[in-house]
């Protein structure tokens, strides 16, 4: 059977659908909970992660993992790494680190060269203007033992 959607096209959800298993005790608790609040399943467990995300402390720090995230969100994928990467280094998967550190060794990215890799010296547009050429240098090069840092003037980086 076919659903109507409300989205027109180009439109992007707000929301993201997860599915999730629970204890049936958890699930029953859950559904108390939506009782008493007068809220729907989605509804409670959101309210219950949210809950969590601002009373759980991040690690090496004193934020909340809610203050942690506010500094780190952003909808467009090339902020929303670098701001992981100098908030949050410790939760990067291997490919965004290993994107993380050829922006680390390519002064191209930075104000000066040698520059600390810092967020005052980071040159987010240059950043942001190169990132697919900057993911396919990545990928390329993704063999090599070390690192080899993004030149945005060699050809093979261009990306058409």
């Amino acid at each position: 059977m076919a659903t109507k959607t409300t989205k027109r096209v180009g439109e992007t959800a707000t929301t993201v659908s997860v599915g999730i298993r629970i204890d049936p005790k958890v699930k029953f608790a859950l559904d108390i909970m939506g009782r008493e609040q007068k809220r729907s399943l989605t509804a409670v467990i959101e309210w219950a992660i949210g809950n969590a995300i601002s009373q759980q402390k991040a690690p090496g720090s004193d934020d909340t993992f809610a203050a942690l995230i506010d500094k780190v969100w952003s909808t467009d994928e090339p902020t929303r790494l670098a701001n992981m990467a100098f908030y949050m280094p410790s939760v990067l998967t291997y490919d965004e680190l290993r994107l993380w550190e050829t922006v680390t060794l390519t002064e191209y990215f930075w104000t000066f060269p040698d520059a600390p890799t810092i967020p005052e010296y980071f040159n987010m547009s240059i950043f942001r203007s190169n990132w697919d050429c900057l993911k396919v240098h990545v990928e390329r090069y993704k063999n090599l033992p070390s690192i080899k840092p993004y030149d945005p003037y060699d050809e093979d980086n261009i990306v058409f």
